[in-house]
């Protein structure tokens, strides 16, 4: 396939827009997510005053803390999301180049697959935190609608997500020294 078609390919161009919205999405989301963090210690009162409104026995104050960690790995969670989206990013423009068989592209692949691990032992914490915290919470008061069921599960298909790319990242190595091989005879 010539450069000028690959350059023209509606997937690749649909992938980039994709691969470039969902980094400025991820951004505002850490920078949303930050300052809510930040605003905990000088909203803490009112929070307090407004989940005692809400729940038939009032929230201990030690809440705060496990919610500002769950919000903190929230902001884990979009970095190492980040991190895979700009991998793949960059695996997008090298094949928009024509170069995809690279041994950097089988180092990016393996990054992502690095990243989809940290997403799921970080995304597993946060269930857990976030089921400590609905039970903190106790019952809501008659009236006021609440429901949250976190689910503190390891996916399934988040491990094979990580073993399709792990090999994925092989076939690029050994499409990369087949490539080397090729020039080297030519």
């Amino acid at each position: 396939m010539k450069k000028d078609s690959q350059s023209n390919d509606i997937v690749l161009k649909s992938a980039r827009s994709i691969l470039a919205f969902s980094k400025w999405v991820l951004l505002a989301g850490i920078g949303v997510v930050t300052i809510c963090l930040l605003a905990i210690p000088f909203t803490y009162q009112y929070l307090l005053a407004e989940m005692a409104k809400a729940f038939v026995s009032p929230p201990e104050p030690e809440i705060f803390g496990m919610i500002a960690l769950i919000m903190a790995l929230a902001v884990v969670l979009m970095l190492l999301t980040l991190f895979a989206v700009d991998r793949l990013r960059r695996i997008v423009r090298s094949v928009g180049e024509g170069n995809p068989f690279t041994h950097i592209n089988g180092t990016r692949l393996r990054g992502i697959g690095i990243a989809a691990v940290g997403i799921q032992i970080v995304t597993f914490c946060a269930s857990l935190l976030a089921t400590g915290v609905v039970t903190m919470l106790g019952d809501p008061k008659p009236g006021v609608d609440f429901e949250m069921s976190p689910d503190a599960s390891i996916s399934i298909s988040g491990i094979l997500l990580v073993l399709l790319l792990i090999i994925l990242a092989r076939v690029f190595d050994r499409g990369a020294e087949m490539q080397e091989e090729l020039d080297g005879t030519v």
